[in-house]
């Protein structure tokens, strides 16, 4: 997964995460989607979003819990998909990498969505993240 793709996020996965991220409030969401690698011209399907268990159970902070991420990783696995992205919430802030996502980031191949509650309608961006650096990513809603 090095080469960078541009991410289609289909409605209902969406609306899934937006969902999520307010059920959740005021903690932090997050996730996984999955799809089929490689890219076609660059694009890639979001074939199954795994809502996953914040475990730190915190408004500034995530980590996915263990049985949670067990779980989708059979799921996944069985589905014969690969994870393309992972989403977490901003309930109180913009939908910016902190220093903290930059930190725990899961790998710098898969794009890391951010939804921010900020604002009384939510804001998604997309970010590709390494360990000291990140920068945009290509998605849309399909």
């Amino acid at each position: 997964m090095s080469t960078p793709f541009r991410l289609l996020v289909p409605r209902p996965f969406y609306d899934a995460m937006i969902a999520q991220a307010r059920v959740e409030l005021p903690n932090e969401c997050c996730g996984m989607l999955a799809g089929k690698l490689p890219a076609v011209d660059g694009n890639v399907v979001v074939a199954e979003l795994y809502p996953l268990v914040n475990e730190e159970a915190s408004p500034v902070e995530f980590l996915s819990d263990g049985d949670s991420m067990l779980r989708a990783e059979k799921a996944r696995r069985n589905a014969g998909l690969e994870f393309l992205a992972v989403y977490h919430s901003h309930p109180t802030s913009p939908p910016v990498p902190s220093k903290t996502d930059l930190a725990n980031n899961y790998s710098e191949g898969v794009m890391n969505l951010i939804i921010s509650l900020l604002g009384d309608v939510p804001v998604v961006e997309a970010w590709w993240l390494t360990a000291s650096d990140f920068r945009p990513a290509e998605w849309e809603i399909t």
